[in-house]
């Protein structure tokens, strides 16, 4: 047996536990756990690249436990049975005088010795250590002698139970592993159990590197390292240079595996050490971002590359496996800006080929967005602009504008200019991003190729994007009519994308010009054909503005079912109609004065807006929607900063005068509420318009009630009431109930003002009547103390004089609308009684009781859903339908209905009812 140099000369300091040259490290809690836990088996293997920590992770947790601990730090060199099994004796011998008698007489041996009875010897030895011991053999990578595999193997299947191995290793031994794991006999910690968490990235960045980022900047130094310990220590060293915090905020946003200290650590600790054909094999295959067999053999041209990622995995080459399988891989992402940047300087005349090998591969295999990838990459331009013209509408379908953007920008001019196709996909990404000189560039070029072609169906592409940009500055009427004209064109072909697009833009430019009953004729025929077809982000679009036609017709409890589908879409891809239903959620429920759970969407919103691929062509409507929360907040900076971020958010089209308008009016109100009346003069000044003639219905609407309120202000309610009686009757000819609200809201005002109290009260029952449905309250709460007064004469009218048989208006909602106000009203207890108990049990049935008990124990939506286990979105819809049932708005209000008329007895929970969670803050 083959033992190598019998003379050995040991050194000492391989055999001591190594320092920590940081002055304080991290306690890894969950990592030491494991170790903990390992102790109970022989072996303990912590398998991972270089910069893991490993050697520090164990010899930090010897320290902590307090362990008896022998050490022996491996190299090459050490590939000799003797000297191998002379260090552990050695280290070992400071447990026992035997061990060291025996470690002399190894190294003192001029003849081969019997090892396997030297180990017998140590393991029977071992059985009488007075305490349990670690023997840690670090780098045991370096040892590749089979022999010395072999006893250290007849070792692990002996050893004591107070004897426990710790092999730290950049790759796999070749040790009989799958036998010990069956077995019960070993612990692993492989690289993703060593890789930091997020928490203990910041922890080491502030404890170890003295670097206190804020919590943005270590989420992406976080996600650039993959929690590699030592990039981010080369990180940090390059860190403490900068002295800014917008220099350190760049750096970590630029920090790449081409950092030099990273670049030098790797070519370093990894690449050299490498065999040229492993070196070969990581530089062709960088390219990819994803890796399996059959790719990197076409990448590669060979047929070896099965072994290749085999022995690539099992030496820990940074090499990551994506699926249960090991069948698709991807390299750690500093390894690979390493190995791209040196396959540029070895091979850079072959990187077209190799992407062009890939190319094809991802084509034969459907894979499409590579293909285009890498057929742009090849430099392959016809192909590409092939790729993109067969493949573009789909990923646009999908929500991939972007992708596609990003694709037509690599492609030259010329390319774009003679493909009529690619310039109009290049206007319409474009568009999508506002650059709108090249949307306009391109979209002439596409129309004059297609017109001089007599491309009809195509040119309707053009009318239907020119009817997206109308549409995108309220221009209701430009809108109808490119729409109209893309139909023509398609003469039927109600299987096209843009017929079903054209139609829901009628719908839409029917919705902004206000005539409501031909908007939902055309939304509810271009969703239905889209469905039909498979073309679902026009589905979304539809619905979204189906929802919004629903809230112009007073019908919000209908516009919250519409919007609760739209974000309930399992395509969660679109991410923009999400965020538009979360938009028109938040608002629908600061309408109902339900702050809590209008604030929950519109940050749902604001979350979604920062992961759009393309422009938020919500923003607008979601910034006027943020003003008026934050000024219920009375947040009246924030809120007036809204506002502003709205009006220009809006004209990034083009000037959207409707949306101005509305902008202006919702403005003029935050000033009056401030009671400054020069400001709202200066507002006259500043916003008011010289003409109303050319206006659309909403544009006349939102002036009219500005000035209106101006005017009211000023105590000139004849004026005001002139102003508003022509928008008024126009909007109850269009059927817009929402519009008709604000109005006759307004108008009762200025009968009131007038001191006409018949026209006043009649006023306010018009208005009740049509906003009871929708359970409408914060347009009554934002018009003050004038409008609690008015609600509480009508409602003690209705107290004197009506019955259940001649009331007009609920005086349950009444009684809601003063409750809102805080005015203490007595509850109307005929109202009450016109349902018996008995009978309002039967209406509720077992799950809604269930829910109307969890409300009262003062559990949240979110809590509900977790104990009905079910979504919050069904927990909603229960609400609703308890609302409805009892006649209330707010949770308080059921509960406290619930309580009266013996629903629910206060025996039956531990709490009392909810604290009412809404804000009576009024705008004037």
């Amino acid at each position: 047996m083959e033992r190598g140099n019998h003379d050995p000369q040991l050194i000492t300091t391989k055999l001591a536990i190594p320092p920590l040259y940081l002055k304080k490290t991290i306690s890894r809690t969950h990592v030491y756990a494991a170790m903990d836990a390992g102790l109970q088996r022989p072996l303990t293997l912590i398998n991972a690249p270089a910069g893991f920590g490993k050697t520090t992770l164990v010899s930090e947790w010897i320290r902590q436990r307090h362990l008896a601990a022998a050490w022996v730090t491996l190299e090459a060199a050490d590939n000799s049975v003797l000297r191998f099994w002379c260090y552990i004796l050695t280290a070992l011998g400071q447990f026992d005088p035997t061990l060291q008698e025996l470690s002399i007489h190894w190294q003192k041996a001029q003849e081969p010795l019997d090892t396997e009875g030297t180990l017998t010897q140590l393991i029977n030895i071992a059985m009488t250590f007075a305490q349990d011991t670690v023997l840690v053999l670090d780098d045991y990578h370096t040892i590749s002698l089979p022999e010395i595999q072999h006893t250290l193997t007849f070792l692990l299947k002996h050893l004591p139970p107070c004897l426990h191995i710790i092999l730290i290793t950049r790759r796999e031994p070749p040790l009989p592993l799958a036998r010990f794991r069956v077995q019960g006999k070993l612990t692993e910690l492989r690289t993703n159990d060593l890789r930091f968490t997020e928490d203990e990235t910041g922890l080491f960045l502030l404890q170890t590197m003295n670097l206190a980022l804020s919590p943005d900047d270590v989420l992406e130094l976080w996600k650039r390292t993959e929690g590699w310990i030592a990039g981010l220590q080369l990180a940090a060293l390059s860190l403490q240079e900068r002295g800014s915090y917008a220099s350190i905020t760049q750096f970590i946003k630029t920090f790449s595996g081409l950092n030099r200290n990273v670049l030098n650590y790797l070519t370093d600790e990894v690449l050299q050490h490498l065999p040229e054909k492993v070196q070969e094999f990581l530089l062709q295959t960088s390219i990819l971002e994803r890796l399996n067999t059959s790719l990197c053999n076409a990448v590669t041209a060979t047929t070896d590359s099965e072994a290749m990622l085999e022995w690539l995995e099992q030496n820990n080459l940074f090499l990551n496996a994506l699926d249960n399988q090991q069948c698709w891989y991807r390299y750690d992402q500093l390894f690979l800006d390493l190995l791209r940047y040196r396959l540029k300087q070895k091979h850079e005349e072959l990187l077209p080929e190799l992407h062009h090998r890939a190319g094809c591969w991802y084509e034969q295999h459907g894979m499409d967005i590579d293909v285009i990838k890498h057929a742009l990459l090849a430099e392959d331009m016809e192909w590409a602009a092939q790729l993109i013209e067969r493949h573009a509408w789909n990923f646009i379908q999908s929500g991939e504008e972007f992708q596609v953007h990003s694709w037509l920008s690599h492609l030259p001019e010329y390319t774009l200019s003679s493909r009529p196709m690619l310039a109009f996909l290049h206007a319409y990404t474009s568009f999508l991003q506002v650059e709108m000189d090249a949307y306009e560039q391109w979209l002439t070029q596409a129309e004059q190729l297609w017109q001089q072609e007599q491309n009809t169906r195509q040119l309707s592409g053009v009318c239907d994007l020119r009817v997206r940009v109308a549409l995108s500055c309220g221009n209701g009427q430009l809108a109808l009519k490119f729409a109209q004209q893309a139909l023509d064109l398609l003469e039927g072909d109600t299987a096209s994308p843009f017929y079903c697009s054209s139609l829901v833009h009628l719908g839409a430019g029917s919705l902004f010009q206000g005539d409501l009953a031909q908007a939902s004729h055309y939304l509810t025929e271009g969703h239905r054909l889209s469905l039909k077809h498979g073309y679902i982000p026009i589905a979304l679009t539809a619905s979204i503005y189906h929802g919004i036609l629903q809230k112009q017709q007073g019908n919000l409890r209908g516009a919250l079912q519409t919007f609760q589908q739209v974000y309930a879409e399992p395509d969660t891809s679109i991410l923009w109609s999400t965020e538009a239903a979360h938009i028109y959620l938040a608002d629908l429920h600061r309408e109902w004065n339900d702050l809590p759970t209008a604030l929950e969407h519109i940050q749902q919103a604001q979350r979604l807006s920062t992961q759009l691929p393309a422009k938020d062509f919500k923003a607008a409507d979601r910034y006027l929607v943020q003003a008026q929360l934050a000024w219920l907040q009375e947040e009246r900076e924030q809120a007036l900063t809204w506002l502003d971020q709205a009006e220009h958010s809006s004209q990034c089209f083009g000037v959207n005068s409707a949306f101005l308008a509305r902008v202006a009016e919702l403005r003029l109100r935050f000033l009056l509420h401030q009671g400054d009346r020069n400001v709202a003069r200066q507002w006259q000044t500043q916003y008011a318009p010289l003409s109303t003639t050319t206006m659309s219905s909403y544009e006349k609407e939102y002036w009219a009630m500005a000035q209106a309120r101006l005017l009211l202000a000023q105590n000139q309610s004849r004026a005001a009431l002139q102003i508003l009686e022509e928008p008024y009757q126009n909007s109850v000819r269009q059927g817009r109930v929402k519009s008709q609200i604000s109005l006759l809201i307004l108008l009762t005002r200025g009968y009131h003002m007038e001191g006409n109290t018949q026209a006043t009260m009649q006023k306010l029952e018009q208005v009740l009547l049509l906003a009871e449905p929708g359970g409408y309250v914060r347009s009554f709460i934002d018009e003050g103390q004038i409008m609690a007064a008015l609600l509480t004469e009508l409602y003690s009218r209705y107290q004197r004089h009506a019955t259940t048989d001649t009331a007009s208006i609920s005086l349950g909602y009444l009684y809601t609308l003063l409750s809102a106000f805080g005015t203490e009203t007595q509850p109307p207890r005929w109202l009450i009684a016109q349902d018996n108990d008995d009978d309002l049990i039967d209406k509720l049935s077992e799950r809604e009781y269930m829910v109307l008990g969890l409300i009262a124990e003062g559990l949240s939506n979110q809590e509900i859903a977790q104990k009905l286990v079910v979504t919050v979105s069904t927990i909603k819809t229960h609400l609703n339908n308890i609302y409805a049932k009892l006649h209330v708005h707010t949770r308080l209000q059921a509960v406290t209905r619930a309580y009266d008329i013996g629903v629910l007895r206060r025996s039956e929970v531990d709490t009392e009812p909810l604290a009412q969670p809404h804000t009576t803050q009024k705008l004037s």
